[in-house]
This record gives C-alpha cells, structure tokens and sequence, in this order.
C-alpha cells in the first residue's frame, strides 16, 4: 500500500464551523459518521455526481473545491413509494368497481398527503397527482405495478426508516433519494444518515487520475436517464416537483493520494464489468467502496504516527473454524481501532509543537493561552467542564485529547466496526466479538473490482496484499510478521478456494493451479 502524502490543503470557507473541534477533519477529512453506512455513502456520491460530474469542479494546488450542490427532494414520488397506504387497499378492494378505483384512490391519497405536505390547495379538493391521470391513463393496475417494481430497489428494507429517509439502488438520476427532514410541512437536508461520507468519496474520486473515465462510466452505468428503472421513477414524478436543498461540498484535506487512484481504478473495473446488469452494479460498489475507506483510514493513521506502513487486516476465510486464526484476526481488528487514536493524540501533539502560542502557555504555566491555541489550532471552544480556566495547559491538552477521542462524529476508532461489518469485512459472535473476515459479498466485490483477466489463485492473493494490506495465503502472512504458522494460513487459502468454487469464481485446471475468473466481464 503505497501512500504518496501531500500537504493539507486549507478548509473552504464556512464548510467546518459546525464541527466542536477540527482534529479527525484535518487527518481524513469531514466527515464520517457512524449512521452512515456504506451503500448510503455510495448513494451520497452518486446524488453529487449527479449534479456536478467528475471533473466538472477541480481543486487547485493551494486551494480546495469549493461549490454548492443541489439534493432533489422528489416529495410526490418518495410518498407514493413509501408513504402512500391506499393503493395497495384500494387495488385489493373487491367492493370497488374497477371503473372507480383510480378515482376513489385519488380522493384518499390526496387527503392524506394534503395532511402533511406544504403544497398550496393540497388537499381531498386539490388533486396533487393529476399528472399521473396521463402517464398511467388512469389504470390503477399499471400505476400499482409500477410502484411496486420501484419500491423493489429499495435498499436496506429491514430497518423501519422514516418515509424521508429511506433509499433505492440507482440505476438513474430520477432514483436518487437523499436524506430529508420534514418541519413545518417544508423539507431540509438531513446529516443523520447522509452524513458527507459520499462527498469525501466524491473528492476523492475527483481527484483521481481517472475522473474523466469514470464521468463517462457513471454516467452510463448509474446514472442513465433512458434506463428502463428510472423511466418509471420519471413516471411517478411531478414535473412540476422541482423542490431541492443546496449544501456546499465537504472537506478532504489532502490533493493527491495513492488511495484516490485505488478508489477510483476499484469503481472502473466493476463499472465495465459489462455482463453484470445495472441493477447488480450498486452491492459491489458499496462494498469495495466501503474495503477502501477502511484502508484509507488506516493509512491516514500511519502516516501520523510515523509507522513504516499500515496495519494489515488479517481476513478470516474460514468462518471461525480456525480459532487461532480468528483470533489473529481478532487483534489486527483492534490495533486498527487502537492506532485510530494514537494518531489523534500524534497529530494533536504535533500541531501544538509548532504552536508559538502553546509553547509560551507552556513556559508560564498560563491556561489562558494554552486556551487560546487549543482555540486558534482546533476550532475548540469548550474547554474542561471540570477543572474550568483553571486547570494547566498539560491537564487541558489531556481534555482535549480525550475529548477528541470520545466524540460521536468523525471518530474512527468507533465508525471503524460497523463500517467494516456492513462493507462485509468484519463479523462478530457472542463471547468472541469482532473480527477480521470476508463474507461472499465482500469475495464477489474483490473478485469484480480486481480481476480483469484469468490468474491463479495465489496472484489473486498476492494482489489483494499489495493493494488493501489484506493478508489471506502464507506467504503474505511471511511478509507482513516475518515468522508464522504456515499451517494456519494455508488452511485459509483453501477455505477461499473452497468458498470462490461455490461462488464459481475459481476453476482448478490441475492439481497444483487454481484459477480465479471474473464471468461478467469481456
């Protein structure tokens, strides 16, 4: 895993004045939230993408992107997928002539969306859907059926969401549905779940060296207008329905990284995986988007506390089976949430020694200045609740080193779990916790976004190291600790094989040869 650090580029304006400190926003950018999970931060990109394509909006050596970007509130069509509950009664009602249903749909969903929507004359006496009168000529039967091929692309339907917060899987522009907060019958933008993640992999995709390739891609492959999926999306909105939330882009501190092109070279190669149909593209980019954040992350770490290279991620292939192992994976899980806050505590540490205001805190003792240069440095405000002014600006760098650690948002060593765990990296049991291990998802997501031609098994592991740190097979255990149980590892390259077979991934061709293959691409 190759680094390539660059200096930080400053903040555009305004972007972190609602952050109570600026320590992980100037390590790896604002933000990351625990809420967020991966397809959510996918969608985010894509809902960016849409208003402004890669490469539209460049960064410059000494200054950062900095623009506004429009969030569709698509209020009709979000209502009719998830908030709507007469269609579905209306359609089933035997008593109803069939003659009269679509008018005596129309009469219910207008008074129940009139109960709660800011639309002038809404109401049982104003039809706000008139427009699909048309477009469905009036068959309750087609609209119903077009509703449920829609709802189908939802994402993530086992949790109970609000109607504004939930989501489908892009296959177009017009299926974007962001994060939205109802208040006073108006629609805003919300950061609970669409919490910048996806605008930071927006930046770094944007910086990459293959923006432009990946504009054309994403444009073809997530975000087609003539895709047959979001023609019925067009169909269930209102023109007319042009209501959007403006927010300005967040922040990604560095201006080229190794990690950028990683990204971007992982999104190209499952986008021209051309035999895999639009509707299937969506999984393997969240995941292996989710694989690099991780990565990413732990190389933002390394680099700050001066380690020669980032902590490995032991993969468990053996679901558990091998109790050593799991347990080796188990601890490099740990020291990635461990060295998350030892590079707090480094950068923090670091910033104050070239701090002239710090330094005189230091040499009289003073809590005012020291007060003053956590504020100047960090954006921080608060101070220790405890000990007040008073306390001494060692025992106020303590505070805030504790503080930054113990914050909800942006901290990695608490987002790091549940990202790797819904990316398909990690898993847990009762009584042995979390560890390092790849579901079949995270195989196919690996196999898709590296695969490009036939290649032996043992090369497809070797990869695998040389990109994301992920140390599978024995001879990258070698490589990463120096002395191991061979066995160990070994068992764990069979396992993967065993496991790729059944996903037909792999083929052995001879007894000594097992080869990986990548089906849905030319």
């Amino acid at each position: 895993m190759n680094i390539m650090s660059t200096s930080r580029l400053p903040p555009p304006p305004n972007v972190l004045d609602s952050s109570d400190m600026r320590v992980q926003e100037l390590i790896h950018g604002h933000r990351f939230v625990q809420e967020q999970e991966p397809f959510m931060i996918v969608l985010e990109t894509l809902a960016v993408c849409a208003d402004r394509p890669l490469g539209s909006v460049l960064p410059k050596p000494d200054a950062h992107e900095a623009f506004h970007y429009a969030l569709p509130h698509r209020r009709k069509m979000r209502f009719l997928l998830f908030q709507d509950r007469h269609l579905e009664q209306v359609v089933e009602d035997g008593s109803i002539p069939d003659h009269e249903k679509w008018h005596e749909w129309k009469k219910r969903v207008n008074a129940q969306f009139g109960e709660g929507q800011r639309e002038l004359g809404a109401g049982a006496s104003h039809d706000a859907f008139a427009y699909l009168n048309e477009r469905f000529s009036m068959d309750i039967n087609a609209l119903h059926q077009a509703v449920r091929l829609l709802q189908s692309r939802e994402l993530d339907v086992m949790h109970n969401r609000r109607w504004t917060s939930r989501f489908l899987a892009v296959t177009g522009p017009d299926m974007i549905c962001t994060d939205m907060r109802e208040a006073r019958g108006g629609w805003t933008a919300d950061r609970r779940f669409f919490g910048r993640g996806g605008e930071l992999v927006y930046l770094m995709l944007n910086r990459s060296s293959f923006a432009v390739e990946l504009k054309r891609l994403v444009q073809e492959r997530l975000l087609s207008e003539n895709d047959p999926i979001n023609r019925i999306a067009q169909a269930l909105s209102d023109p007319a329905d042009t209501g959007a939330s403006n927010t300005q882009i967040g922040y990604l501190p560095h201006l080229t990284l190794s990690a950028y092109d990683r990204l971007a070279e992982d999104w190209l190669n499952v986008l021209m995986c051309n035999r895999l149909p639009e509707g299937h593209l969506f999984e393997p980019l969240f995941r292996i988007t989710g694989l690099n954040i991780v990565v990413y992350l732990a190389e933002r770490a390394q680099e700050e506390v001066g380690a020669p290279k980032a902590i490995p991620i032991v993969a468990d292939l053996t679901d558990g089976g091998n109790q050593q192992l799991r347990e080796e994976a188990k601890v490099h899980l740990n020291l990635h949430r461990d060295v998350a806050n030892r590079a707090v505590r480094a950068f923090v540490e670091r910033v104050l020694g070239d701090c002239d205001r710090w330094k005189m805190a230091l040499e009289r003792s003073d809590p005012g200045l020291a007060k003053q240069a956590l504020k100047e440095r960090f954006g921080f405000t608060k101070g220790d609740d405890h000990r007040g002014n008073a306390a001494t600006p060692a025992q106020q760098l303590e505070a805030f080193i504790d503080h930054a650690m113990q914050r909800d948002k942006n901290n990695t060593y608490k987002y790091l779990l549940p990202l790797a765990k819904a990316s398909g990296l990690a898993t847990s049991r009762q009584r042995v916790g979390p560890w390092f291990a790849l579901d079949d998802g995270m195989l196919f997501s690996l196999v898709l976004a590296n695969v490009t031609h036939t290649i032996e098994l043992r090369d497809f592991v070797a990869q695998l190291y040389r990109r994301y740190g992920l140390v599978i097979g024995p001879e990258e255990a070698r490589d990463a600790f120096g002395r191991i149980h061979v066995e160990r590892y070994e068992a764990n390259l069979a396992a993967l094989e065993a496991r790729m077979t059944r996903l037909a991934l792999t083929q052995r061709l001879s007894d000594d040869c097992a080869f990986v293959t990548n089906p849905y691409r030319l």
